[in-house]
């Protein structure tokens, strides 16, 4: 069986490491992490390989939260192609409950990848919203805590971490998370 994966390179640590022992030949596609914070860049980005892809018929999917695009459903319908059914990334980690456990009092949930390619790298939010420090501590404002989940493939440095706080403001925890729901997903995904 082989499979061609559109997906957001934000997954990529998780990814790679549970398609290890899949049995599946997967081709994967990467998307620069954060695009979802300029949609009209992200829509003509996944259409642009969504056309290069075409060829590869019953065997593509679009493994991108369908809530990262308002469209997204819609446009994997017009290729006739699986989109995943999390809505983020997060959830797919995790599943939708205990995201939403974990989201309670305040708490924004994200991974080591969030902060590296979203938050820190040069071409995140940087370049896509032209934050500075300034936006970024009003927009984690309404947080009285991030918290990471580490799945123990790339964890955060200290300078890393303090780097982020330095900027968010935010007081910044982490929890280990295994990956089996994530497999599950993919292999329900995949099949």
């Amino acid at each position: 069986m082989k499979r061609t994966l559109i997906t957001c390179s934000i997954f990529e640590a998780e990814l790679k490491h549970v398609l290890a022992g899949s049995s599946c030949e997967v081709d994967i596609k990467w998307l620069p992490a954060g695009l979802h914070c300029d949609l009209d860049m992200l829509e003509k980005s996944l259409t642009e390989l969504l056309e290069a892809s075409k060829s590869e018929g019953r065997g593509l999917r679009l493994l991108i939260g369908s809530g990262c695009l308002p469209q997204m459903k819609e446009l994997a319908k017009s290729y006739e192609i699986p989109v995943l059914s999390e809505k983020n990334c997060v959830e797919s980690l995790l599943g939708p409950e205990r995201l939403r456990a974990l989201e309670q009092n305040k708490t924004m949930v994200i991974t080591p990848s969030w902060i590296r390619k979203v938050f820190l790298a040069p071409d995140g939010v940087k370049r896509f919203l032209g934050w500075d420090n300034t936006d970024f501590r009003i927009n984690f404002g309404r947080y009285d805590r991030l918290l990471v989940l580490e799945a123990g493939l790339e964890p955060l440095s200290d300078e890393e971490t303090l780097e982020f706080f330095e900027i968010a403001e935010v007081p910044i925890e982490t929890e280990e998370i295994d990956l089996n729901h994530f497999k599950e997903v993919m292999n329900r995904f995949l099949a």
